[in-house]
Order: C-alpha cells, then structure tokens, then sequence
C-alpha cells in the first residue's frame, strides 16, 4: 500500500500521522503517551473507528504502535555507521490502514492522550508510585484513576479520499501559479519556506476538474547561489493549509530551512510540480534572502 501525508490520504492505502510535542516552544518528549484515538467527520463517542493503545514507557517496544521519527542521519555515537538517525525529540508517528470501504471523502481526527510529566516527581501522585525490581526506580500504576487529571490530550486532523480511478479526455489543460509567501530569513532560524499554489485563472477555473487533483501534486524544490551553484537539488516538499481563509486557493507547498546550513546572502529556487497525470509544472525563480 502507498503511504499518504495527512492532506491527502486515500482509501485502501496508509496516512503518516506525524505528531510533534513541544513544551515552551522547544521539541519535548512527553512521560507518556498513552493512546490514539481516531473519529471520523467529529469527536463524539458515536463516531470513534479506532483506538490505538501504547505500551508503557518503560517497555522496550515503547512507544509501540507509534513509532518515533528519526533524523536523516545517524546520532554519532561509535558503532552507529549506516544506522537509522538519531530519535527527533518530541517527534512521533502512526502509520494507519485506511479501510478499503472508508466513508469518503471526509475528513478524519487522530486525538491523542499523553501525560506530560512522570507522576513519581509530582508530590501529589506518589501515592500511586511503586519501586521497581531494582530498589531504586519508581513506576506509577498508569491505569490509576487518580492519574487521570494528568492526561491531556491534543488534537489533529487528517482527510481520507476515494482511491479511484481517473480519466483524462485531453480537452482541458490544467493551468497553475505559485506565490512565494516568504522571502526573509534571519540566522539562526529553522521555519518553513510556503509556496501558494494557485489554480489558474483564480476565480473562474474548472473546481470539480481542479480541486480533487491540489492535494495530490508531489512537489520538489531546487535552491542555488546567484551563480547557478546548486545547493539543494530537486527535495521534496510537503503539502499543508495556509493561515486565513482562502477558499480558492487554500494549499501550499512547503520546505523547512535550516538558515543554518547557508551562508548569509541571497539565493535562488524554483518549485516543480507534478500533476498526477505525469505533467509537471514548474515556477519561475523566486528570492530567497538570509541575513
């Protein structure tokens, strides 16, 4: 089965759920997460389709059937070579099956349940706290009710589409812009680079032919010098939502600069799409300055 991202996810196929904790701003991991609970269209108890329980988190599987995210490259640490990258902090993910008889198109929520601090630090949940084998670790009975003022809960959404097939007549020619929405970068910061995608002409397009295909378009950035040297040649970019209420042209593309890994200066890119037709799409060379 093909793996989707959150904004386009299609029946009879798997979603990557990625989910980031962050405490003050900075990427945390929390005590423990202790379930995910998937509804469909609204949360309410009538519409949960599955629930997802984690292990504890002092199993070895845990975080187990989340997985944690890793960097592209390995921690460092001697006998690391050619291992899987270092665990992202705060950073999980949930793969999930996606029925093939999914109600669609809908949009779906994953809730999930986590306790932010280890109870056995907190005076008033020791009492729920027991020693380990070892004589020295503290473990809190999780499943303790008095634990539950502990659990807070975050929620996400994801959209499930029909997995159907598409016929192309050749009559029409799919028409698309972008819109650079960002342009100025001071170092040291580490935000998304977003790109508008807009449907062309803007307000009088074709949106039954149109719309369904926005989510589907896998795009690839290239970023060079002012002198044509490459620095970041054809990596993929992510879909997500624009802030605001844009009804027309609502999907932006979207990559994660590290203002770290550049020299100050001003550097070019250009966005490439394709088209689940095969054809592609590309922009014209947009600004990038870091200062």
């Amino acid at each position: 089965m093909a793996v989707y991202q959150r904004i386009s996810a299609r029946r009879g196929n798997t979603v990557q759920l990625d989910t980031r904790f962050l405490r003050g701003g900075i990427p945390t991991a929390p005590y423990a997460i202790r379930k995910v609970d998937i509804y469909k269209t609204q949360i309410i108890p009538a519409n949960l389709i599955a629930s997802f329980i984690v292990v504890d988190p002092w199993e070895p599987n845990y975080p187990s059937p989340v997985e944690y995210i890793r960097g592209d490259t390995p921690d460092g640490a001697c006998g690391t070579e050619g291992e899987q990258g270092a665990i992202l902090p705060g950073e999980y993910r949930l793969l999930l099956d996606i029925p093939a008889d999914a109600a669609v198109p809908d949009v779906y929520f994953d809730v999930w349940s986590y306790i932010p601090t280890d109870p056995c630090t907190i005076e008033e949940f020791a009492g729920s706290c027991v020693i380990g084998t070892d004589g020295y670790t503290r473990y809190p009975d999780l499943n303790d009710p008095a634990l539950s003022g502990l659990i807070l809960q975050a929620c996400n959404k994801f959209w499930v589409y029909a997995d159907d097939w598409d016929v192309q007549d050749s009559l029409t020619s799919i028409r698309l812009g972008f819109e650079p929405l960002d342009q100025k970068f001071n170092q040291p910061e580490v935000r998304p680079l977003e790109i508008g995608i807009m449907p062309l002409p803007l307000y009088d397009y074709d949106f039954n032919l149109v719309a369904p295909i926005l989510p589907q378009l896998i795009g690839t950035i290239t970023i060079q010098t002012e002198n044509n040297e490459i620095l970041v040649e054809e990596e993929p970019l992510t879909i997500g939502l624009r802030q605001g209420s844009y009804r027309s042209n609502p999907y932006v593309f979207r990559y994660m600069v590290d203002t770290t890994k550049f020299l100050k200066g001003t550097y070019q890119y250009k966005i490439n799409a394709t088209l689940p037709d095969g054809s592609t799409r590309c922009s014209k060379q947009f600004i990038l300055t870091i200062s």
